[in-house]
């Protein structure tokens, strides 16, 4: 028996198997780890991407927080990973470069082990970096809307118009499209006329024609829903005091809303539909609002700052108005006018869309000059003979958002190499 089992090669091969099995479990292991390595990997570079992408775009849109962008690539990057089965262990960062035109996003996780215990950990774990880049960050900030007019825009004498690093178009293919006195003067990076110009003044701009026109951005915009009536020919005289403002709150004013004599007027936030009669501030009126926008619904229906009325207005950072100061019906008669004559009407930060109407600037001093940015998109622009419309583009000083296709323009961010 002994002589026959000293004889056997069957026991070697089991000792030898004993002994390189470990071996051959820990190189199975380090194979199945750098394979599932290679795959997250993968995947995590795919969701830096997406995410980088995201985030800029958020970007591009101006106001975007430490914050805010935390939020923006954790949640995106997030529910990329976790398609792709990564639910745990995942760290996001982010961080604004390039004089705020890029987003760089890393994710970070770390390395699968097969044998925990058996296997060293690698502690460096993997990881992806992305960062996108906002391209030919030009700014639109008005836009005539009118193909024909021989006055898209006009600028009677001793009118200013600044629109401080931002761009002008006329979409009107007129020859006169561009109207102009000899005492205007207009600031702007860039002044883009379909048409072309008529008149003098000075232009402290790049001065184009035959530009394409613009589309309307905010076409596809929905107004807010209808809702009963809150209250019907509203008027508030004399209401409020400095200390202790007349509160109104949103819902639909029919027949319009006056607001005039010494009142002190704050609006609550929300979105204010006034319909069938004009939104009317008038005599020593002192009206604010943060966060509010206001839908102009029905023929009758046009907004009018007069005398030494006080005006402060932010548009809404959310809900159905977002981002508009003010929204014109759609379903109106062409070229209503909608009036600033007020010399007090120092805050409009938001977006003012009046795409059937004409904004008619007739003060005689500055007009939205503390604003943190002004979009005008309207049919056309009247400036009379000594208003100084400032339009300001510090899009990122505001929570208001930016409507898409206005504000910093150059197409989707781009990956960098």
């Amino acid at each position: 028996m002994v002589r026959r089992f000293r004889s056997s090669n069957q026991g070697g091969v089991v000792i030898a198997a004993a002994i390189a099995l470990p071996v051959l479990l820990v190189g199975a292991g380090i194979t199945i780890d750098y394979g599932y390595a290679t795959r997250d990997r993968v995947v995590m570079q795919a969701a830096a991407d997406a995410t980088a992408i995201a985030a800029a775009r958020e970007l591009s849109n101006g106001y975007l927080t430490d914050k805010r962008i935390s939020e923006v690539v954790n949640g995106f990057a997030l529910r990329q990973l976790e398609s792709h089965s990564l639910h745990t262990g995942n760290s996001v960062t982010a961080r604004i470069t390039n004089d705020n035109r890029s987003v760089e996003v890393r994710i970070a996780r770390p390395m699968r082990n097969s044998f925990p215990g058996l296997l060293p950990t690698n502690e460096a774990g993997i990881s992806a970096t992305a960062t996108a880049t906002v391209v030919g960050n030009q700014k639109i900030c008005v836009v005539a809307l009118d193909l024909a007019s021989t006055e898209a825009i006009y600028m009677k004498s001793n009118s200013w118009l600044t629109a401080q690093d931002c761009n002008v178009y006329s979409n009107s293919k007129s020859a006169t499209g561009v109207k102009s006195d000899s005492g205007i003067r207009v600031t702007a990076k860039l002044f883009c006329s379909a048409g072309g110009y008529s008149g003098s003044g000075q232009f402290v701009a790049r001065k184009l024609v035959d530009c394409p026109p613009v589309d309307d951005p905010l076409a596809a915009r929905p107004g807010p829903p209808a809702e009963a009536c809150k209250a019907q020919h509203l008027s508030v005289i004399d209401k409020g005091s400095t200390n202790a403002r007349h509160v109104l709150t949103p819902g639909t004013y029919c027949g319009g809303l006056f607001i005039g004599g010494n009142s002190v007027v704050k609006f609550e936030p929300g979105a204010y539909v006034i319909k069938d009669g004009p939104l009317v501030v008038d005599s020593n009126a002192d009206i604010r609002g943060d966060h509010v926008g206001f839908y102009l619904q029905g023929e009758k229906t046009t907004f009018q700052f007069l005398s030494n009325a006080k005006v402060v207005l932010n548009a809404p950072k959310d809900g159905p108005l977002a981002g508009l100061l003010f929204f014109e019906d759609r379903a109106v008669s062409l070229d209503r006018e909608h009036v600033i004559k007020s010399n007090y009407v120092s805050n409009l930060t938001g977006t003012m869309y009046l795409p059937r109407g004409k904004l008619v600037i007739d003060a005689t001093n500055e007009v939205a000059q503390q604003s943190a940015f002004t979009l005008i998109v309207v049919r056309k622009l009247y400036l009379s003979a000594n208003p100084k419309l400032v339009v300001k583009s510090d899009y990122r000083a505001s929570e208001v958002p930016v409507p898409k296709g206005l504000g910093p323009l150059g197409g989707d961010p781009v990956l960098s190499q």
